[in-house]
């Protein structure tokens, strides 16, 4: 098949068939269209509001942030490190070609009907509109190959005879919406003799769409300690799949457990690695998401985007280098065909110690999403995006959620975790299916429940006994501690009452944006513990969870929930704060696997992290609802 056969082919199965003729509605002369009605063809139904964009009506683009023919450098010359800025500045937007089969499957396809009366010496220009003209790119089918129309590229006679396919790229996101709000008019201008008419159809760019807990794990990853992210970014042959020789104290167990846990789920895809060069706390890396826009017979056509973590690191960011080093492994290992690596910071955070003071904040274990749902007739069929922060110092980068925000899907509901040392909200907050009207519940953190636990251990006469179990005492705060001291300690009962507060308010303002109700949560037991902090420390009165947080954990999407052993006292051979989370979740159809991570990832640092902080996940795209059929 010749390459112009090939090309023609391919925008056919993404287009669907083009009428020859213009709308019974149209004026006379050539016509511009797209898939003003999203259902994935290009046909009269589309003319009508055509050069308008609303909720329910009118045509998308993708951002073309992948890498389809991974032709992006993640080195410069004898293996020279590239600037965070330089490294992340590739992608198929940023050429002027067509970057084979699958980027032509990425272009929004726009359509002149065809006249074959049209008058000799009639010619006419394609552009977008001046103020969104950087934002995208036309390519326009010629001679079997697309390729770049300039604005004052002419189109001849002979192809409006024949009526010419157009591919329209966006070359980024929405950003900052008073820079550019995401929309393009691409106008069509016909001339013959001096006379002009004008055409024209608005597209808007797909929005970044973060993805759920709902839909099932398609590779959980976990950090490679043993390989730096400038290996992989100098070419080291590089296998995620092939797994590393543990290093770390408890890494073993803890790989062991997930894997335990994925195939209970029914996921037999392998445990992916991911290099960090000892960074455990994978989740604080990236974010998954997607963008996408309607395919032929109801689909759609997606491309998955890995969002950096705006991590701007106290003491070691440089202009140069301002992110965090290991959420650089992004570019060499997931950028490529179909996925895109992007970045969001402010740069003017370079320098500053705010979050060695108030909390990583900027990470992206405090992002999550909250699932679909309908409530008041409102659908959210791609749900919201939550994240902890205060809107002041205790909050993530500001350009970061502010292009959250212009996304105009998925709106962020920002609550206080000011009151967490790390500040993330998966401290003590996730989503898991459930069997119920909205097809899932909130796992929350019940701090409450664990002191009962405790007390009702202390009336049966078990207060001697360790807090903690099965651990070895020098690898526990307090080794000394017992369950009727964990009772009465002061920086425990100060914990609970800081954290029953936090995620009381946390909860009001889910009821008050989602419409949660009590019959969507799930509590599970926790202790909170009120860290000691240093003298002139801006931070007061801030928690950790003492024992692993349940709450901590991960929904593999399909009925399987990976939470952190509990190591808590037993009763009658079963420990007590585990048999209290099985039975919460007992009703929800989802289970739970206890996966070992105290030596791991519970117990590292000043306030450790759990399964959830130690793992990252790309899911499943397969069973997405399409984020345009939300009404308003």
């Amino acid at each position: 098949m010749s390459a112009g056969a090939l090309g023609t082919a391919l925008l056919t199965v993404v287009t669907g068939t083009f009428p020859a003729q213009p709308a019974r509605a149209a004026p006379p002369g050539p016509v511009i269209r797209a898939d003003t009605n999203r259902d994935g063809l290009i046909t009269q139904d589309d003319q009508a509001g055509k050069d308008t964009w609303t909720r329910r009506r009118g045509a998308l683009m993708l951002p073309n942030v992948d890498d389809d023919q991974r032709r992006c450098p993640t080195a410069g010359p004898e293996g020279a490190r590239l600037p965070d800025e330089r490294l992340a500045d590739c992608n198929d937007a940023t050429d002027t070609v067509v970057n084979g089969p699958a980027d032509l499957a990425d272009l929004a396809p726009v359509h002149i009907t065809a006249v074959p009366r049209v008058m000799a010496g009639t010619t006419a220009t394609v552009a977008a509109d001046p103020a969104s003209r950087k934002h995208v790119r036309i390519f326009a089918e010629r001679r079997g190959r697309m390729v770049p129309l300039r604005p004052d590229d002419r189109l001849t006679t002979d192809e409006l005879r024949h009526g010419v396919r157009l591919g329209v790229e966006a070359r980024d996101f929405v950003r900052d919406p008073r820079k550019w709000a995401g929309f393009t008019d691409i106008v069509l201008k016909v001339e013959l003799g001096g006379a002009m008419t004008e055409d024209r159809v608005r597209l808007r760019v797909a929005p970044l769409v973060f993805q759920h807990d709902l839909m099932p794990v398609q590779h959980m990853m976990t950090a490679d300690h043993s390989t730096s992210p400038v290996e992989v970014e100098r070419g080291k042959h590089y296998d995620p799949a092939v797994q590393p020789r543990p290093v770390r104290p408890g890494e073993a167990a803890f790989r062991r457990d997930l894997r335990r846990g994925l195939d209970r789920a029914g996921l037999p895809a392998p445990l992916y690695n991911y290099p960090t060069g000892g960074d455990v706390w994978m989740q604080d890396l990236f974010k998954a998401a997607y963008a996408s826009i309607p395919a032929p017979g109801g689909r759609e056509h997606r491309v998955t985007v890995i969002l950096r973590s705006a991590d701007v690191m106290p003491g070691t960011a440089t202009p140069d280098f301002p992110l965090r080093d290991a959420s650089r492994s992004a570019f060499p290992l997931l950028r490529g065909p179909g996925t895109g690596v992007i970045q969001q910071y402010d740069p003017q955070r370079v320098g500053s110690d705010d979050s060695l003071y108030y909390g990583s904040f900027s990470s992206t274990g405090n992002f999550g999403t909250v699932p679909p749902y309908t409530w008041r007739g409102h659908r959210h069929p791609v749900g919201r995006v939550i994240y902890g922060g205060t809107g002041g110092k205790e909050s993530p980068d500001a350009s970061f959620t502010r292009m959250l925000a212009a996304q105009g899907y998925q709106r962020p509901i920002p609550v206080d975790t000011s009151w967490l040392g790390v500040g993330h909200i998966d401290e003590f907050l996730s989503f898991v299916p459930a069997r119920n009207d909205r097809g899932w519940v909130a796992v929350v953190a019940d701090p409450d429940l664990g002191r009962k636990l405790l007390e009702d251990l202390v009336e049966r006469g078990r207060g001697g006994e360790p807090l903690v179990r099965g651990i070895a005492p020098e690898d526990t705060e307090d080794p000394r501690l017992t369950v009727a001291d964990a009772s009465r300690k002061p920086s425990l009962t100060q914990g609970t009452e800081i954290a029953r507060k936090g995620i009381d308010s946390a909860l009001r303002t889910l009821r008050e944006q989602t419409g949660l109700t009590e019959r969507h949560v799930v509590r599970v037991p926790a202790l909170f513990d009120r860290l000691d902090v240093p003298a002139g420390y801006p931070r007061r009165d801030v928690v950790a969870n003492y024992l692993p947080g349940a709450a901590n954990g991960v929904s593999t999407g399909t009925g399987v929930y990976l939470a952190p052993r509990q190591h808590a006292p037993e009763r009658d051979g079963r420990d007590v704060f585990e048999r209290a989370a099985e039975k919460a979740l007992s009703g929800t159809g989802t289970r739970i696997i206890w996966v070992e991570d105290w030596a791991y990832s519970h117990h590292l640092g000043t306030v450790g992290g759990e399964v959830h902080c130690a793992t990252n996940a790309l899911r499943s795209l397969s069973g997405t609802r399409p984020w345009w059929t939300e009404r308003d």
